[in-house]
C-alpha cells in the first residue's frame, strides 16, 4: 500500500465509514488489502465488502466511474460484485482528512468460494476466457454517462507512478516506456482497445457452482484487449494454483483452452497476439513500481530485494518470458475452431 496513505489512516476513519454505511461493528473483520484497506462485514445474514481508499490514489469521480463500468457489465448478465449505497444513499462517502480524503465503498460479496488447486483445470481455462471475452465486447460501444467519471488510460496511469515513485536515473522508466511504445504501435480501435478490469488474475474472483464472479475492479481502465489478456495470462501461467512437472505443456494447454473460451465470444487479430510477451513483461515492470510505492526500498530484506532484483531482470530482458510461441499456438486455436 502507499506509505502516504496507510501513515494517515485511523481508527477513527474507519469508525466513521462503519457509521455511514450503518454497520455492526461486531462482523467487521479486515481482509486485508494491497491498495485499500479491505472489510467484510455482515448484514440481515448477506455479507458485504466495505473497502477504503484514499483520494491520492483515486478521486471520487473515479470510483463513480468505476461502479458505472460493474453496473454496465451487470446489466449485460455478467455475475460481478455490484456496489450498495449508503444510508444516506451515496455510492461514495468521502471522510476528509488532513491530507486529501478517504473514499469508502460498499460492495456486495460474491457468493462462492475461492480458487483452489482443484479448480485449476481446462474447464475453468475455457470460462476464464469466455468471461473476458464477453467483457470485451460488453466495452465497444459504452459512452459515459458524465465525461468526469471516464477512466484512465492504463498506460498513462504506469507512466505517471513510474516517473513519481522511481529515482530519476531508475533504467526501468526508459524500459517501461520502450514497451509502452511497442505496446501503442498496435492500431487503436473499438475492437483492439476499450474500458476493461485490467486485473483479471485467480485472485480476484470466486467460483460458485462452477461460475466465475468477478470482483475488484479498482484498477479498471482503458487498454488495449491484448494487454488486458497479456495481465491475466501473466498470473495464470507464472503463478498457477496447481503444481505442473511439464510447464511448457501447462502454457499450452492453458493458453489452448483461455483463448478458446475468448473467441466464443469475441475477435482478436494474429498481430495483436504478436505482443503478448511484451504486454506479460509491462506487468512486471507495474508490479516494480508498485513495490517502490508500498516499501522503502533502500532498507529491505534479502528476500525482498531479491524479488524486486527479478521484476526488474525479467521486465528488461528482451528474450520471451515464456517458452512459448503465442502466435502459432493461436493460430492452431483458430484454425481448430474455423
Amino acid at each position: 500500500m502507499i506509505r502516504e496513505i496507510k501513515e494517515q489512516f485511523t481508527e477513527e476513519i474507519l469508525k466513521e465509514a462503519i457509521k455511514r454505511y450503518d454497520i455492526n461493528n461486531d462482523t467487521v473483520r479486515l481482509l486485508g488489502g494491497y491498495e485499500s484497506f479491505v472489510y467484510e462485514y455482515q448484514n440481515n445474514n448477506a455479507f458485504f465488502i466495505l473497502k477504503i481508499s484514499h483520494t491520492i490514489r483515486r478521486s471520487r469521480n473515479n470510483i463513480l466511474g468505476e461502479i458505472a463500468f460493474i453496473n454496465l457489465l451487470s446489466n449485460t448478465g455478467l455475475a460481478v460484485s455490484n456496489a450498495v449505497p449508503s444510508t444516506m444513499g451515496n455510492m461514495v462517502e468521502e471522510i476528509a482528512v488532513e491530507n486529501g480524503s478517504f473514499l469508502a465503498i460498499s460492495y456486495e460479496m460474491s457468493p462462492g468460494k475461492e480458487v483452489s488447486g482443484e479448480d485449476w483445470n481446462e474447464s475453468l481455462y475455457e470460462k476464464w476466457g469466455e468471461f473476458l471475452g464477453k467483457i470485451h465486447h460488453a466495452t465497444k460501444d459504452y459512452e459515459w454517462s458524465h465525461p468526469a467519471f471516464k477512466r484512465k488510460a492504463w498506460d498513462l496511469e504506469v507512466q505517471l507512478k513510474a516517473e513519481k515513485y522511481l529515482r530519476p536515473d531508475d533504467e526501468m522508466i526508459s524500459i517501461i516506456k520502450e514497451r509502452l511504445t511497442k505496446l501503442t504501435s498496435l492500431t487503436k480501435s473499438k475492437d483492439t482497445y476499450g474500458l476493461t478490469h485490467t486485473d483479471f488474475h485467480q485472485s480476484n474472483f470466486y467460483l460458485h457452482n462452477g461460475d466465475i464472479y468477478l470482483f475488484d475492479f479498482d484498477d479498471c481502465g482503458y487498454t488495449y484487449f491484448i494487454n488486458d489478456i497479456g495481465i491475466t495470462l501473466c498470473y495464470a501461467l507464472l503463478y498457477p494454483f496447481k503444481e505442473f512437472e511439464n510447464k511448457a505443456e501447462y502454457y499450452k494447454m492453458f493458453f489452448r483452452h483461455f483463448m478458446k473460451g475468448y473467441l466464443k465470444e469475441n475477435t482478436i487479430q494474429e498481430v495483436e497476439i504478436v505482443h503478448l510477451q511484451d504486454a506479460i513483461k509491462l506487468r512486471y515492470a507495474l508490479l516494480y513500481i508498485y513495490f517502490h510505492q508500498a516499501n522503502d526500498v533502500s532498507n529491505l530484506d534479502e528476500k525482498s530485494l531479491n524479488w524486486l532484483k527479478e521484476l526488474q531482470r525479467v521486465a528488461a530482458s528482451d528474450d520471451p518470458i515464456l517458452p512459448i510461441d503465442f502466435v502459432q499456438e493461436f493460430k492452431n486455436i483458430y484454425n481448430s475452431i474455423h
